[in-house]
């Protein structure tokens, strides 16, 4: 269990690394520590997204054996043992300029303001505006739905999260 919490964590610090994580809170910001709240509690629905999101619909239509508990992993991301939720701040400007440089994704609309899947049909990571990233993303389960329809299904949840206050 932990090299897979470590796993995650790598990928939230790659999308980070790549540029997607937004550069809130520098001292040039108007508004930065309202701004910076206002995304901590955001960023924070990861936590119980889990429980909100991957209903036992939801896991059907993916998984061919849904059991799993949700789990919290920290303050903003959860798991049920074969699906990962975590939210980040992160800016679509950037996003846009980076995804054409990471290998083996696929962008796709209809997720936030920019959205891809990875060459594996296994994750989803989506921006909305300057401060609203979301990554989704299947760890070591089978799926009854690959590639595009996973991606939706797996986007589906991250519109849903977008559209939290």
């Amino acid at each position: 269990m932990k090299s897979v919490i470590v796993g995650r964590f790598a990928l939230v610090a790659a999308i980070c690394t790549l540029g997607a994580c937004a550069r809130a809170g520098t001292p040039a910001d108007n508004g930065a520590a309202s701004a910076s709240a206002a995304n901590s509690a955001w960023v924070n629905n990861g936590a119980s997204a889990c429980e909100k999101y991957l209903t036992p619909d939801v896991l059907a239509a993916i998984l061919p054996n849904p059991a799993g508990l949700t789990q919290r992993i920290d303050g903003q991301s959860c798991h049920t043992g074969a699906i990962y939720i975590s939210l980040i701040v992160a800016d679509i400007d950037v996003f846009r300029q980076e995804v054409p440089r990471i290998v083996g994704t696929h962008p796709f609309a209809g997720v936030g303001d920019g959205a891809y899947w990875n060459a594996a049909g296994t994750s989803v990571a989506a921006v909305k505006g300057h401060t609203r990233g979301c990554h989704v993303s299947m760890i070591g389960a089978a799926t009854k739905i690959q590639d595009e329809a996973l991606a939706q299904k797996l986007g589906d949840i991250c519109n849903k999260l977008f559209a939290l206050p």
